[in-house]
């Protein structure tokens, strides 16, 4: 049975390969959208960064940053150095015992089970990968196959 610890591995190859294709594609696909200006591929990998920020902060208290919008490669190479990061500790938290953990959020204190924040944390980046791919896909720009992140590629990539 597949673990968390391989579903957070899988996470974090493939959220490296989605910063890393992105950053290969024409300027002009960070500014994709499918659903209006506030939500192009840029803010939306950005997202994906400030999403895995939130997640750590709730399983480590670690706080999250102020991330600019990614505008070039180089900008979308240092968002994808700074998720790896955080994949890491993902990564580490799964290894630890299932508990309930106490954070504070907008509402107030808040709590989670550690099993459910993983899980959301592969879940949240595995959404946006497709609002990505279908932004690119409306706007004609090719270069992104979400079959290409799928856990049988993953797979074959470990092997």
């Amino acid at each position: 049975m597949t673990t968390i610890t391989t579903a957070l591995r899988h996470l974090a190859w493939a959220d490296d390969r989605l910063f890393r294709c992105l950053a290969s594609l024409p300027p002009e696909a960070l500014a994709a959208s499918y659903a209006g200006p506030e939500w192009t591929v840029a803010h939306l990998a950005r997202h994906i960064v400030s999403g895995a920020e939130w997640y750590r902060y709730c399983l480590v208290g670690e706080q999250w940053t102020d991330l600019a919008l990614p505008t070039s490669p180089a900008a979308l190479d240092s968002l994808r150095e700074h998720l790896a990061g955080i994949n890491a500790l993902l990564i580490a938290q799964g290894g630890k015992p299932d508990e309930l953990l106490t954070f504070a959020d907008e509402d107030g204190d808040s709590s989670a089970m550690r099993s459910m924040l993983l899980a959301q944390a592969c879940y949240h980046s595995t959404e946006h990968r497709t609002q990505i791919a279908c932004a690119l896909e409306v706007s004609g720009i090719t270069g992104l196959t979400l079959d290409d992140y799928d856990l049988w590629s993953f797979s074959a990539a470990e092997a």
